[in-house]
């Protein structure tokens, strides 16, 4: 070998040895995967009004900004997208934008961009439709209909939003994904096939690939980490791997590691207060079930603890109220006392009533998960109180019961579609249990229509108290989210109306 070839190959071979430690120890230093993960079931879709499914919300919330948005400490809305929301009598909403909005293809948020979602939702009769015509009730809004006469468009920042009643809420009921905004080349193509694979929102990430494995949203700013969204429907492998540091953000907690959360993780792990409530109510119209002291009797002798500690896997929380605890302002811890588990009480309590003869069933749906809990419920009441309870499931429970066939307690799964306690009991009213209290209802048509959401809320809490004297529903438990996270996590935040913040979402450095 020439000089000059061997001196080379010396070179080559110094610097060889000098760069492979450094690049080890760079390899071993840097995370692999610098985005931020998170662990989460698959989303049934990306159609802001048709999000049916806590991860759809969760991610929904992160590509849109809707109109108003939930304060995480209060759970109060404020402003975003909208400039102002505003109405003379509750009834007429005047909506105006914020000047300069873009999606993030660059194309102007405007009025139509609202109103022409709205419109879409109703047409093809997505999830959302719900709450423009039962919740909002938007004047003239059908589903499966192409217009709304309640939707009047005044100019590029401005519309109108007529409703069938006083609605102090409205504002609030905005943050909703089903109310979100759509660009208008959308709107026109229809084509929601496309855009339900790849959205274009106005919020703080896009969709930057898709695909079975996961959902990979980029910053719109540009600066900060990816979040890569993991289709992990499997609990235990989401605890585990966020135990493991391969996972920063589960979102799932399997019912055998509640107990042991706090020493697998310490103080990096949540518990997220939901906005549902699970009752049972009572057909009115079954003379045997009218009595207060009969239905107060069945709630003291049910062990709500013993069914979320059991079959409901620690998902749930015991109810203590009407109103679902991720509701603020307006939930009241301790307001159900007739919820607490007491035997001699409940056995005194349907004493006093004369006893219930005869078969009990527990009317429920199939295909909803229900099974098992009715199952113990069942159980305990017989357990309880000598009752010869049945499980009695049927195809249609809402078919069962406006057709009259209902003769016992009936399953109810109520969610408040905005953060206020009238919304948790105003479902209560179309449950069909037949309720015909017109003081409460009373009470609850003026929460509705107070002059502002926080005068709404006293006669909110006394409607609440009488639904609990009379009982015409029992509730029993609430669900609620579990989250846990790695070393490396910061900035975990959720509400029940919101999911998981993942904006707020960081890494230490």
């Amino acid at each position: 070998m020439k000089s000059s070839a061997r001196t080379a190959a010396l070179v080559a071979g110094a610097v060889a040895v000098l760069v492979a430690p450094v690049a080890a120890l760079k390899a071993w230093s840097e995370p692999a995967d610098p985005r931020i993960s998170v662990g989460a079931p698959a989303p049934a879709t990306l159609l802001p009004g048709d999000v049916r499914d806590a991860a759809g919300r969760m991610i929904a919330n992160a590509v849109w900004t809707g109109l108003v948005s939930y304060d995480p400490e209060t759970g109060a809305p404020v402003n975003a997208a909208a400039e102002s929301v505003t109405s003379p009598d509750r009834r007429v909403w005047t909506v105006r934008l914020r000047p300069g909005a873009t999606f993030q293809d660059g194309s102007p948020v405007t009025s139509r961009s609202f109103t022409g979602a709205w419109t879409a939702v109703l047409r093809e009769r997505w999830a959302g439709s719900r709450l423009f015509t039962e919740v909002a009730r938007v004047r003239g809004a059908r589903a499966g209909e192409d217009g709304v006469p309640g939707l009047k468009v005044r100019d590029e920042r401005t519309f109108e939003v007529a409703l069938d009643r006083p609605l102090s809420g409205f504002p609030a009921l905005l943050g909703d994904p089903a109310f979100f905004p759509v660009p208008e080349s959308v709107l026109a193509s229809r084509d929601w096939a496309s855009y339900g694979r790849a959205p274009v929102g106005n919020g703080p990430f896009r969709v930057r690939s898709r695909n079975a494995r996961e959902i990979v949203l980029r910053r719109r700013s540009g600066e900060g980490r990816s979040v890569a969204v993991r289709a992990m429907p499997d609990a235990k492998r989401q605890y585990t791997a966020a135990g493991a540091g391969e996972l920063d953000v589960a979102t799932l907690v399997p019912p055998d590691r509640h107990e042991s959360m706090e020493a697998d993780f310490g103080d990096r792990h949540l518990a997220v207060p939901g906005r549902d409530v699970t009752s049972l109510a009572f057909p009115a119209r079954v003379e045997r079930l009218s009595s207060p002291t009969v239905r107060t009797a069945l709630s003291m002798a049910i062990d709500r603890s013993a069914v979320t500690e059991g079959p409901l896997g620690h998902q749930y929380s015991p109810a203590d109220s009407l109103v679902a605890p991720g509701i603020r302002p307006g939930h009241r811890e301790g307001q159900c006392r007739l919820c607490v588990h007491d035997s001699k009480a409940a056995v005194a309590a349907l004493a006093d009533a004369g006893g219930l003869k005869g078969p009990l069933n527990l009317w429920y749906e199939t295909g909803r998960g229900d099974d098992a809990w009715v199952k113990a419920v069942a159980e305990q009441l017989g357990r309880e109180l000598e009752l010869d309870a049945r499980p009695h499931p049927v195809a249609d429970l809402r078919e069962a019961v406006d057709s009259r066939q209902v003769d016992g307690p009936f399953v109810v799964h109520t969610t408040a579609a905005y953060p206020a306690p009238v919304a948790a009991l105003a479902p209560l009213l179309d449950a069909g249990t037949g309720l015909d209290d017109e003081y409460a209802t009373g009470l609850l048509a003026e929460a509705e229509r107070a002059a502002a959401p926080d005068e709404g809320v006293v006669p909110a809490r006394l409607a609440e108290s009488a639904l609990l004297r009379d009982m015409p529903a029992m509730p029993l438990w609430s669900r609620h989210d579990h989250l846990v996270w790695s070393e490396r996590a910061r900035g975990v935040t959720a509400d029940a109306f919101t999911g998981l913040r993942l904006d707020r979402l960081t890494v230490a450095d």
